[in-house]
């Protein structure tokens, strides 16, 4: 697995408490992590923070946000992004 993917998955569990069993690049976040909107919101708010620079915020827009459904979607956008694995 990708660093990346491993980071996602570490806010997962530590932040969301979600089961790293369950956590796969497939992983719908709302059917199979089962987290809900206040969730979804904290997580994008923590992945935000985790990749900003000093001087270089990182920020998801919520047009994008809405259509990050899976680990996957939010891994492929953030490397669109030019996050580094």
């Amino acid at each position: 697995m990708s660093k990346l993917f491993d980071k996602i998955k570490n806010i997962l569990v530590d932040e969301l408490g979600v089961d790293s069993a369950s956590i796969v690049p497939a992983a719908s976040f709302i059917d199979d992590l089962n987290m809900d909107p206040d969730d979804l919101a904290e997580f994008f708010t923590t992945i935000e923070d985790s990749f900003s620079k000093p001087g270089n915020k990182f920020e998801i827009p919520e047009k994008d946000a809405d259509n990050l459904v899976t680990v996957q979607d939010i891994i492929d956008y953030l490397q669109e992004a030019g996050v580094e694995d």
